[in-house]
């Protein structure tokens, strides 16, 4: 650019007759003049034009039969959204002044453009193009690209999508500077974005500008309380340093973050999660995703954590930038890096990659395919065989003349954010925010809630399993000090094992085949240590039942019928007396009774009401079947090595805890039900005590039991 402008300048002064005559401005001295000049020439180059405008505004006061700068006056008034208008009129009356410049249809062309005149801006592009040499090569390949845009712009501009509406989110969160990129969770809780201001760590020690170029990126972050966005604040110094920080995407949960540094002159992708309320310090990310000598800027996570889709400069691309995903391997690194090919890749710059939760909706930024100007954001659909369909534009008012870029949409597809420029902007860069019309809404579940221990919010690994195929659908993690989870998931049935780092395991079962839109689910899972904390649990509920009973004048024991007792017979109960219970059922790895168990219970009441001495002991038992591949992909979401003997004793842990919830859930029944807890002992003995081979499934039936034994007689 800097050959450019010299090249300008040269060209100007050999064919420009300078009105020597003129009157100039006596507000800056000469050497005032030079020194602003080589500050303006600078910010051009650097793209800080907010501060060019102003240097150059100054120098054309100073000196106004200067057309240089009355040019870059009106080149750097295309850039401000406040004051576009005004670029035609001035660069019209250097034009007029000097019309042999062929430059001047160039940069007219582009003032037209950004204001909506596409037919003047054509037409000022062929004039400059059949007029261009060899030195215009730059310009000429512009020229042509827009000249593609503007009729674009025509055909697309002209179908507004009323239903889309567009709005600047303003305060709190923009700002006169830059704010973009921005990052949510699928609940819309969090919104994490790029600032690029005053406020930016390390300001203080360049010089205060207008505009944002000079300041560093930094990572800010807002909350949603109240549907309001709080005011951002810097998400703190572990991610913010003395370069650039900028954050490109977030997990679907909100507690993995990845952000582009620029570290020590790298340009590649970090990673920090989110422990407790704070993140952690940033690491590049290992494996293939980041390529020594080229950018990698953007990125998005898919749902189950899997899949990882990002923007590279990289050797072997269709164009500039292009896009990539990658899988996540068994060592947690990333690999197998696939290009996404030319259905999404094309010849110009490719970037800002979005797959939403729904993981078959794909968003992106191209300055290719049928963009109306910059950068415009299109959408495609998985195709099924891991690529994707034709994008297509999301139109107009989402997709204007000026660039528009890193739109993410929340999970339930009402509402999107995305940043740009031009007459709605209050800064260079601001954020801003979609109602969708006519964007397809997703068909999902977000399930999200909270995982307990003893009642105490708490940290967990969550594996998420596809009934009907065994695959581990993904892994997740509860929030350490809030205990929050969240999941996207698409119709189906599922399985969620959550294990606690004490080793503590429930697995539960969500059944979603049914679902025909997007839905949200709330679902806390509650592990506890011991039956006192479960039968404690369990009174709240008991007494609600209570209540409910004594307004039909009943209480629990009139529940129970004269036939109950007329079918047992009360035979004498002597210490070592044991007997296997018929027809106590649970659902597969659940601790919960079924209705059906509950009639065998209630005769087991009336034994122990009858036999009022005796103290018994209610044992489970499980079999030893063990699932080899689902368990080396559980073994390998926790990054941990499969062997059999881990593999052999974490599944005797996790049958013992089983079994001794079960055993657990039986004696909370019997204590309801009014028999003293002193009088009952809960024992859970896993797969220890087989009376039957495990290498039938009529075996392991047998095996799967529960078990009464008198313990001692008063």
């Amino acid at each position: 650019m800097k050959t450019v402008l010299r090249l300008l300048t040269i060209s100007l002064l050999l064919i420009i007759t300078i009105n020597t005559n003129a009157q100039e401005s006596k507000k800056l001295t000469k050497k005032e003049a030079k020194v602003i000049g080589e500050k303006a020439d600078l910010n051009f180059e650097e793209k800080n034009y907010m501060d060019a405008l102003d240097q150059f505004t100054q120098l054309y006061n100073y000196k106004p039969s200067d057309l240089y700068y009355k040019l870059m006056m009106g080149i750097c008034l295309t850039y401000d959204p406040a004051q576009k208008e005004k670029a035609i009129e001035v660069i019209e009356q250097v034009k007029m002044t000097n019309p042999e410049y062929n430059l001047c249809n160039f940069y007219l062309a582009k003032a037209y453009a950004v204001n909506y005149e596409f037919d003047k801006a054509v037409n000022l592009f062929n004039m400059f193009l059949t007029r261009a040499t060899v030195e215009d090569a730059a310009q000429k390949g512009i020229a042509s690209q827009m000249i593609q845009n503007c009729k674009n712009a025509k055909e697309i501009l002209a179908d507004t999508i009323a239903q889309n509406v567009i709005e600047n989110m303003k305060y709190p969160i923009n700002s006169q500077y830059s704010e973009y990129v921005p990052v949510i969770s699928a609940d819309e809780s969090v919104m994490i974005f790029t600032y690029r201001g005053i406020k930016s760590k390390g300001s203080e020690k360049v010089e205060q500008s207008m505009g944002s170029e000079v300041y560093n990126e930094d990572v800010f972050i807002s909350y949603k309380k109240n549907g309001v966005w709080t005011e951002p604040v810097s998400i703190g110094n572990n991610i913010n340093g003395e370069e650039h920080d900028a954050p490109i995407a977030l997990s679907v949960d909100g507690q993995t973050l990845f952000l582009y540094k620029t570290d020590g002159g790298r340009n590649d992708i970090y990673v920090s999660h989110l422990v407790g309320k704070d993140w952690s310090k940033p690491k590049a990310l290992e494996g293939d995703v980041n390529k020594k000598g080229s950018w990698e800027g953007s990125c998005s996570l898919s749902a189950n954590g899997k899949t990882l889709y990002f923007a590279s400069d990289r050797d072997g691309g269709l164009g500039g930038r292009d896009l990539y995903k990658a899988e996540l391997q068994d060592d947690g690194s990333w690999g197998n890096v696939q290009n996404l090919g030319p259905n999404v890749n094309t010849i110009y710059n490719d970037d800002a990659p979005f797959i939403h939760p729904d993981n078959r909706t794909f968003f992106f930024s191209s300055e290719g395919h049928s963009s109306v100007g910059g950068y415009d954001i299109f959408s495609c659909l998985a195709d099924g065989y891991g690529g994707f369909q034709e994008p297509k534009n999301l139109g107009y008012p989402i997709n204007t003349i000026d660039d528009n870029r890193y739109f993410v949409l929340a999970a339930d597809g009402k509402t999107g954010y995305y940043s740009g420029g031009g007459k709605e902007s209050i800064g260079e860069q601001d954020i801003f925010k979609i109602v969708t019309g006519k964007i397809e809404k997703p068909v999902l579940d977000l399930l999200l809630g909270k995982v307990y221990y003893n009642d105490v919010p708490t940290g967990s690994f969550m594996n998420l399993i596809n009934k009907e195929s065994g695959e581990l659908e993904g892994s997740f993690k509860s929030n350490v000090e809030t205990g929050k989870y969240v999941m996207a998931l698409a119709p189906g049935n599922y399985e969620i094992e959550v294990e606690l780092e004490t080793g503590e395991i429930i697995v539960d079962e969500i059944s979603l085949d049914s679902i025909k839109e997007y839905v949200v689910l709330h679902k806390d899972f509650r592990i506890y240590s011991d039956s006192n904390l479960i039968a404690q649990n369990n009174d709240k509920l008991q007494d609600l039942l209570n209540k409910e009973l004594a307004k039909e004048g009943k209480t629990i024991d009139t529940l129970f019928t004269d036939n109950i007792v007329a079918d047992i017979d009360l035979k004498p109960m002597d210490s070592g007396t044991s007997f296997v219970l018929k027809g106590i059922e649970y659902d597969f790895d659940k601790s919960t009774l079924r209705p059906s168990s509950k009639t065998e219970l209630d005769r087991l009441v009336v034994i122990l009401k009858e036999h009022k001495d005796i103290k018994v002991e209610i044992s489970s038992h499980t079999d030893a079947k063990r699932n080899v591949e689902l368990a080396k992909k559980r073994f390998k979401a926790r990054g941990l090595v499969y062997t059999k003997e881990a593999h052999d004793k974490k599944s005797k842990k996790y049958n013992n805890s089983l079994s001794q919830r079960r055993a657990n859930s039986v004696t909370n029944y019997l204590i309801r039900k009014g028999i003293p807890k002193a009088r009952l002992v809960a024992t859970g003995y896993g797969e220890e005590k087989p009376i039957a081979t495990n290498d039938t499934e009529e075996g392991r039936q047998r095996n799967r039991r529960t078990e009464f034994k008198v313990l001692e007689t008063k």
